[in-house]
């Protein structure tokens, strides 16, 4: 990644390419936004001692913050882009396009190989594999527009795939965008009515029934419900463990907290 970095640094102050500029800040952002993920991600499990009675959930929803921040560094970066395309299509600058086509396989390459190792297995990570997704798409596109410009000399090829790539990276980062924001304000990850639905099935009589997502591989619920004033504790448990077996083998809810209250109970 630093290799890239200086790479793109280096061949955009020679040829005044938006697309290397693109480039070369998509890199660096990536080298401080992963890195950053990384040590976020890797507190998650160093939590330990007195912290426990603190963030008794554990630091899971640091994963949402890591890629919140991965999504607002693109559109970020996206705003510069889109201003630098404009001012060189303006200024009509010719950009190298045999550097522009060298340097974005270069990075290609390098881009390709650090995504193959990049796990998909939480949302931070998403957002980590995000961005080298993206910068990978506009590495390709940055070697057909220097090509194009070689061939045809239209040099309005190089802005244009820039503002391009911005238009894509805003697209690809929307639903992981969603989905973070979606588990920081505690919306329901499942469709509540048809748990509900399910449970009633089993004549179990739910109630002040809340889910939601503590990070992207972590579900719990909260519910109430109804039993008859005769109701022993063992029958209890077993409705429980009813219920439990069920929001975990068809919703994947594996913490939940289950208060009993009496029919005749208002």
């Amino acid at each position: 990644m630093t290799l890239i970095v200086i790479t793109t640094l280096i061949a955009y102050f020679i040829s005044h390419s938006p697309l290397l500029l693109s480039e070369f800040s998509h890199s660096f952002i990536d080298f401080i936004t992963i890195l950053l993920s990384i040590l976020l991600i890797g507190k998650i499990s160093g939590i330990s001692g007195n912290k426990n009675f603190i963030y008794t959930y554990g630091l899971h929803r640091l994963e949402i913050f890591s890629a919140i921040l991965n999504i607002v560094t693109i559109i970020v970066l996206s705003l510069f882009i889109v201003y630098s395309s404009i001012i060189s299509l303006l200024l009509g600058i010719h950009e190298n396009p045999i550097l522009l086509i060298i340097i974005s396989t270069i990075a290609g390459i390098l881009t390709y190989v650090a995504n193959k190792f990049t796990r998909e297995d939480n949302i931070g990570k998403k957002g980590i594999s995000l961005h080298l997704f993206s910068d990978l798409i506009s590495y390709i596109l940055g070697i057909f527009a220097g090509f194009i410009i070689l061939l045809y000399k239209l040099y309005f090829i190089d802005p244009a795939t820039a503002i391009a790539i911005v238009a894509i990276n805003l697209i690809i980062t929307r639903p992981i965008l969603r989905e973070a924001y979606v588990i920081l304000m505690e919306g329901s990850p499942v469709n509540t009515q048809d748990i509900k639905s399910v449970l009633e099935s089993e004549k179990i009589n739910v109630h002040h029934l809340h889910v939601w997502s503590v990070c992207s591989h972590i579900k719990a619920a909260t519910l109430h419900v109804k039993v008859s004033p005769n109701t022993t504790i063992k029958e209890t448990d077993e409705i429980r463990r009813k219920i439990s077996n069920i929001l975990k083998e068809k919703y994947n809810i594996t913490h939940l907290t289950v208060q009993f209250e009496s029919e005749n109970y208002d």
